[in-house]
Order: structure tokens, then C-alpha cells, then sequence
């Protein structure tokens, strides 16, 4: 599946709409969400009919490498994604479609409001308190793609990212 995702940040006018490929493991949907806000590497996790999965950039857990197809969302659910900074930062998120095939580039960000520099804590305040300045810049959509798409559609180290969880590292003997 390909999914429409609605990212609103709680407490404020920060939101993006992303397309991301369900193929892609678990803590890679949570980077590229975390690309399209531009937010640095930190603790991830999506709250999904009240269960937590981690979904961070740095795998602990063979479970975050799961396709994010495997949580089976519809076009109408929602669920919570956090990112942890200096609060945690709280988004609401709303599948919009749900469908086998997305008629745009995946990843992307394709429209979305409230640029977050990275010059200041992270915390909704903080950001709030940005946005209503007189001087703020504009989000960059073109910006936010590229960082998306830079890091890709899919995992291609997931080997790598078994054995930093706990896996072992798989050998084979040819004879």
C-alpha cells in the first residue's frame, strides 16, 4: 500500500502531508515524517489503537524493521506520532488514502504549513512563539522533499540495522 498521511504537530499551526510507501520498515516511516519537519535525529514512536512502537532512526528492536504496511491502516484512521527533542513532540496523524498506487513521487511532502528552524529548542511553545513573529520564513516544500526523497523510499542497510538490534550476523558457508 501507499499512504496520504496528515501530520498536524499538537498545539500549533505546524502540519505536512506526506506520501510514504508502506514497504518501507516501521523507523524509516518515522525518519521520513521527522524529514518532512525537519527535525534531527532523536526517539521515535507511533501510538497506534493505544500500543507504542518504537520507530526511531537508531533501531533497538527487530520489530521496528516491520513494514509499516503490517499495522493495516484505512483510509480514515488515525494514530499519534512522537518525537522525542527537547519535550516530546506530540503529532496527530490521519491516513487520507489508503491505495495500492499513489499517482506521486514517494516520498514526498506535498503541501504543508509552519517551517521549524533549526536555531531553537524544540518544544510547542518554543515553535509557536516562532511562528508568530513578523520575520518567519516560509516553508519550503521543495526542501522538505528532497530531504525525504535523499533518504529514500525504503531501508537499503536493513542487514545492518538487524544486527545493531540484536540479530546475528549471518554467514553462509558454500561448499
Amino acid at each position: 500500500m501507499q499512504y496520504l498521511l496528515k501530520v498536524n504537530l499538537q498545539n500549533t499551526n505546524v502540519w505536512r502531508l506526506v506520501a510514504i510507501d508502506g514497504i518501507a520498515d516501521r523507523a524509516f516511516v518515522g525518519d521520513l515524517i521527522a524529514l518532512a519537519f525537519d527535525y534531527a535525529i532523536a526517539p521515535r514512536s507511533f501510538i497506534i489503537n493505544e500500543k507504542e512502537f518504537k520507530a526511531g532512526s537508531e533501531v533497538q528492536d527487530s520489530q521496528e524493521l516491520v513494514p509499516f504496511n503490517d499495522f493495516n491502516l484505512q483510509e480514515g484512521d488515525t494514530f499519534t506520532y512522537i518525537s522525542n527533542h527537547d519535550e516530546k513532540l506530540v503529532h496527530d496523524v490521519s491516513v487520507m488514502k489508503a491505495t495500492d498506487k499513489l499517482y506521486c513521487f514517494m516520498p514526498s511532502c506535498l503541501v504543508g504549513s509552519g517551517h521549524i528552524p533549526d536555531n531553537i529548542k524544540l518544544t510547542t511553545q518554543s515553535i509557536n512563539e516562532y511562528l508568530d513573529k513578523e520575520d518567519v520564513n516560509s516553508l519550503d516544500l521543495r526542501a522538505c522533499t528532497a530531504r525525504m526523497r535523499a533518504y529514500g523510499v525504503q531501508r537499503v542497510d536493513a542487514h545492518k540495522a538487524l544486527v545493531t538490534a540484536g540479530a546475528s550476523d549471518l554467514k553462509f558457508n558454500v561448499e
